[in-house]
């Protein structure tokens, strides 16, 4: 049950009422509606209450004179709780008693003032609509309604801390001087946009404060696609290799194409469903390929390129290839080193001695010896001169 409720008017005229009643039942219910306490004098002539009807069209509920007391077009279940003939009139309140489910509507209360003229407080009732949405291209569309209704002025309607653009309108409300505003909130459909948390501000000078009404979105987008499982080391004879075709899309996935920029796919390649299954790796399997993904709202695909490398056994691993140039080196310095040194050390290893031995031990030079070496080391003699 929505009032048509707030605080609104002119000066220092005014309508109290709450924005919204609930009730069970067979219960009774208080609609509440009390003009404002007023600064200079007034005369309220007459109390009225309205509820619209499913056609939209405002019909009357109760009304209340000053002099002639309450007037109900179907009494028996409804009641001025505070008016009463003869008295002041400033508290419009009605009883509604034994609820009904028809009984839930939108009612007004409204009150006719001398000199001031009739008052009362606007409908102001945001709320929010999902927007069915159909197949789509890369382009904002909307995505969330918020909507400002009867309102007099006119509601202000913002999304706080977004980024995207919202389309307003605004149409005449049902009732004179009143207006409606919707507010559509517009972006490009994808997965980061699905299940997020936005806001629809609605200020207005009836409220006290501004309220804030959470949404969390509700996007279905197209597929986003993207291809894993090459680990860039498929070589030519390797077995079983596989591609997976990964998807988030919203609604899921109608059907899955695997192809190849060059058309179809190889000999040795297999598409099951999201997979793409290789048998053994050959030259064929050195291009690109592509997978492509269809829901209900549109097509998104992904490309991977493969490099197909040589088997191990042909290439030489880097690491083994400088251990064996390390190993042959040492082996090429060593092999020729020690045939060098063998035949250095025997073509000197004699001559030094014979030298050694042409120093006579009983020569005992004062300032040091000046050797004479032997000249024929085989056959003469050797002798030493110390001076």
């Amino acid at each position: 049950m929505m009032p048509r409720s707030g605080k609104y008017g002119t000066g220092t005229v005014g309508v109290l009422a709450p924005a919204q009643v609930r009730g069970r039942l067979g219960d009774t219910v208080e609609l509440s509606c009390k003009l404002q306490p007023l600064e200079h004098e007034v005369r309220v002539t007459q109390v009225t209450w309205t509820r619209r009807n499913a056609a939209g069209d405002d019909l009357n509920v109760a009304v209340f004179h000053p002099t002639q007391g309450p007037s109900f077009p179907e009494p028996g279940r409804l009641e001025f709780v505070a008016a009463r003939p003869g008295e002041e009139l400033r508290d419009g309140s009605l009883a509604l008693r034994e609820l009904r489910a028809e009984d839930e509507a939108n009612y007004t209360c409204r009150f006719a003032m001398f000199p001031e003229g009739s008052r009362s407080g606007p409908y102001l009732a945001p709320r929010t609509e999902e927007v069915p949405l159909r197949p789509l291209s890369p382009e904002p569309v909307p995505v969330a309604c918020c909507v400002s209704s009867e309102g007099r002025p006119p509601a202000k309607i913002s999304w706080p801390h977004l980024d995207e653009k919202a389309n307003e309108s605004q149409v005449p409300g049902h009732l004179p001087g009143t207006f409606t505003v919707t507010s559509l909130l517009t972006l490009i459909p994808s997965s980061q946009a699905d299940g997020k948390t936005v806001t629809c501000r609605v200020e207005h000078e009836s409220l006290e404060e501004p309220v804030l009404l959470p949404v969390t979105l509700d996007v279905p987008y197209p597929p986003e696609v993207s291809i894993s499982g090459y680990d860039d080391n498929w070589y030519l004879g390797r077995s079983e290799a596989t591609l997976s075709c990964d998807v988030r899309s919203k609604p899921e996935p109608t059907g899955y194409d695997w192809s190849t920029t060059s058309g179809s796919l190889p000999p040795s390649a297999a598409a099951q469903n999201s997979q793409l299954l290789i048998q053994t790796v050959d030259e064929s399997i050195n291009t690109t390929f592509i997978c492509r993904v269809t829901n209900t709202l549109g097509t998104g695909q992904a490309e991977l390129t493969i490099q197909v490398r040589e088997p191990p056994n042909q290439v030489l691993q880097p690491g083994l290839s400088t251990v064996s140039i390390i190993i042959l080196t040492v082996g090429v310095v060593v092999g020729v080193a020690l045939p060098v040194f063998l035949i250095y050390s025997r073509l000197f290893r004699r001559p030094r001695e014979s030298l050694l031995s042409c120093i006579s031990p009983a020569c005992q030079p004062r300032m040091g010896p000046r050797l004479t070496p032997c000249r024929d080391l085989e056959s003469a003699p050797c002798t030493a001169a110390c001076r």
